[in-house]
C-alpha cells in the first residue's frame, strides 16, 4: 500500500467539505431569493444541489467501504438507523408543523387540501416524483432523491462484487445521460405519458452527480486506481484550477444547461471536490475550513429545510419597511435561516444525533452530513 493511500484511508475527517456545503447552501438561498443576474453564474444557484449530491455520493460510499474493510461486512440496519436519526427528525418537524399550521389557520382551503393530498409523497420521500410542489416544500425533491440513494446503494456496497458495483455506476450514469440528452424522451412519453416539460425531478440529471461521487469514493479507495486519481486531482494548485473551470462553466451564457454542459458541470464539480479531498493542506482547503464557513456547512441540512421559511419572513419584513430588494432579501433570509438552523441543531437535532452512537459499526469517518 502506498504511503499516500494509507494516509487517505486513515483520515476520519475530510477537511474543506463543510466549506463546500457552505458554498452550496448559500448558492441555493441565492437562487430562491430571485436575485439580479448581471452574469449567467448568478442565475445558477440551483447548482448548489448538485454539489450536495456529489458530496453525498462520495461520503456515503466511503463510509460503507471503510466499514466493510474494518468489519468484513456492512450493518445495513445500523447504517439506516444512523441516517434516519440524522435526517428524519428535522424533516418531519417541518412537515408536521406546516400541516398543523395550515389545518388550524386555513381549514378547508385549497392550499390545505393540496398539502393533505401531497402529504404521503412528502412523508414517504417520494416528492421527487411529483410536480408541482406545495409552497415551501419544493426543495424536498432533492432530499427524497438522496433518501432513495441511501436505501438502494448500500445494498450494492454490502452484497455486490466490486465489478458489479462499478458496472452499476456506469450504467446508472449512462441511463441518466440518455435522459439528459433527450434520447429517451420518446420512450418515456410512450410508456408513461410524460412530455419532457412534464418530467419530475427523478427524471432529471439528479443521479449523475451522486454516482460520480460514488465513483470518486471507489477510485480513491482502490489500490489500483488511487494513484491515478491523485495524478488527475492532486497536482499543485489543482483545487484552484478546477474551481476556475467550474466557475467558468457556470458563467457560460445559455438559457438551458442540459446536455453536454450539464455533464461538464458535474464532471468539473467532481474533480474540484476530489482535489479538495486529496489536498487537506492546500490554501483553498484551509480557506474552506475557516470556522464561520465550516459552521454554516455543518448546519446546512437544517438551512436547506428552513430556508424557504427564512426567505419568506425576510420578504415580509422588508415589505413592512418599504424595501424591495432581492439582495437584501438574500442577506436577511440567510441571517434568519442560520439562527433558526443553529437553534434546531443544538436544541433539537443533536438529541437524535447523540443516539447514533448506539448504531456505530466502525469508527471510520463522520456521517454527520
Amino acid at each position: 500500500m502506498s504511503d499516500l493511500r494509507a494516509q487517505y484511508l486513515n483520515r476520519r475527517h475530510f477537511q474543506g467539505l463543510d466549506g463546500i456545503r457552505c458554498v452550496a447552501i448559500l448558492a441555493v438561498l441565492w437562487h430562491h431569493s430571485s436575485p439580479p443576474t448581471p452574469l449567467p453564474i448568478f442565475s445558477r444557484g440551483f447548482f448548489g444541489v448538485d454539489l450536495f449530491f456529489v458530496l453525498s455520493g462520495f461520503l456515503i460510499s466511503t463510509l460503507l467501504l471503510r466499514e466493510k474493510a474494518a468489519n468484513g461486512r456492512i450493518s445495513l440496519k445500523n447504517f439506516w438507523m444512523r441516517r434516519a436519526l440524522r435526517l428524519i427528525p428535522a424533516y418531519y418537524l417541518v412537515l408536521f408543523a406546516l400541516l398543523a399550521a395550515y389545518s388550524i389557520l386555513k381549514p378547508g382551503s385549497e392550499e390545505t387540501e393540496s398539502l393533505w393530498s401531497g402529504f404521503p409523497a412528502y412523508a414517504l420521500y417520494f416528492s421527487n416524483w411529483i410536480d408541482p410542489h406545495f409552497p415551501n416544500l419544493g426543495p424536498t425533491w432533492s432530499l427524497a432523491t438522496e433518501e432513495q440513494f441511501y436505501l438502494v446503494w448500500p445494498l450494492f456496497e454490502a452484497f455486490a462484487a466490486p465489478i458489479v458495483s462499478a458496472a452499476a455506476i456506469v450504467v446508472g450514469v449512462i441511463i441518466n445521460q440518455l435522459i439528459n440528452f433527450g434520447l429517451l424522451d420518446g420512450a418515456i412519453q410512450s410508456m408513461i405519458g410524460w412530455t419532457p416539460a412534464e418530467h419530475p425531478e427523478i427524471l432529471q440529471t439528479t443521479f449523475t452527480p451522486i454516482l460520480l461521487g460514488v465513483g470518486l469514493a471507489h477510485a480513491l479507495d482502490s489500490q489500483s486506481t488511487h494513484n491515478l486519481v491523485r495524478q488527475i486531482v492532486g497536482f499543485r494548485h489543482a483545487s484552484i484550477v478546477y474551481a476556475v473551470i467550474l466557475i467558468a462553466l457556470l458563467n457560460i451564457p445559455a438559457s438551458n444547461i442540459s446536455g453536454a454542459m450539464r455533464l461538464a458541470l458535474h464532471l468539473a464539480a467532481t474533480l474540484f471536490i476530489g482535489s479538495i479531498i486529496v489536498a487537506p493542506t492546500s490554501g483553498l482547503t484551509k480557506a474552506l475550513e475557516w470556522k464561520p464557513i465550516s459552521f454554516v456547512g455543518a448546519i446546512s441540512y437544517g438551512m436547506y429545510l428552513y430556508h424557504m421559511f427564512g426567505l419568506h419572513i425576510a420578504s415580509v419584513i422588508l415589505q413592512k419597511i418599504g424595501v424591495d430588494a432581492s439582495v437584501m432579501k438574500f442577506f436577511l433570509g440567510c441571517a434568519i435561516t442560520i439562527v433558526a438552523s443553529a437553534a434546531s441543531y443544538f436544541f433539537y437535532e443533536k438529541r437524535f444525533l447523540d443516539l447514533r452512537r448506539k448504531f456505530r459499526s466502525a469508527q471510520t469517518i463522520s456521517d454527520d452530513h
